[in-house]
């Protein structure tokens, strides 16, 4: 599970320094496939529990909200750029920063190396990088973005736990999941334009 948790790492950390809302997308598309890549890696057999994880991680986490959202900008004409942390070397290194100190409090929370300290370290520091997404930046989409991120960094700590929750609460859990897609959906497509955007000029705009 080592390379699928470093894959996960690396397509938390690029998104941060390639300032555009298709790059953001397509990261937290990859987090979805990748969290189910380590809840699938065993193999499984055909049940309810089997179906709710495929509903939760692979149709609305690595699909649905992805898809969705991007749409909404495609047909809003919204410029490529979307800076989901500020272009700056403080904030850069502040989220490395972030990710050091993740390794560290796994370091000293799981002693044993392998697997579960690393499970640990990559899902502290998708909890810290999502949250510092969200105190930085206040434009809405970075604001979705960010909270999108934390839901993943918490799905991946679930994966982790040696007690997982009853069907009940998983079902709860993905209906949830759903109507906070659905609800940064609505909010995208009525919410006045995102000053974090800039305004696509004349020319840049696309044809009708």
């Amino acid at each position: 599970m080592t390379g699928i948790l470093i894959a996960f790492l690396v397509v938390l950390v690029v998104p941060l320094f390639v300032g555009t809302w298709r790059t953001s997308f397509l990261g937290l598309s990859l987090q979805g496939f990748l969290l189910s890549w380590i809840a699938f890696r065993h193999g499984a057999h055909l049940s309810a529990e089997l179906v709710v994880e495929v509903v939760d991680l692979v149709v609305l986490r690595a699909v649905a909200a992805p898809l969705l959202l991007r749409r909404v900008l495609t047909h809003q004409n919204a410029p490529p750029n979307n800076q989901v942390l500020a272009p700056n070397l403080f904030s850069w290194a502040m989220a490395l920063a972030l990710a050091l100190v993740a390794f560290l409090a796994a370091d000293q929370l799981v002693p044993a190396e392998g697997d579960a300290q690393l499970l640990v370290a990559v899902s502290t520091a998708a909890l810290l990088l999502g949250l510092l997404v969200l105190a930085t930046r206040g434009g809405h989409l970075s604001q979705m973005i960010g909270a999108l991120r934390i839901e993943n960094a918490i799905a991946l700590f679930e994966l982790g736990s040696v007690k997982h929750p009853s069907l009940g609460i998983r079902i709860g859990q993905v209906l949830v999941t759903a109507g906070s897609i659905a609800a940064y959906r609505w909010y995208l497509q009525h919410l006045a334009p995102d000053e974090s955007l800039p305004a696509l000029t004349d020319s840049e705009r696309a044809p009708t």
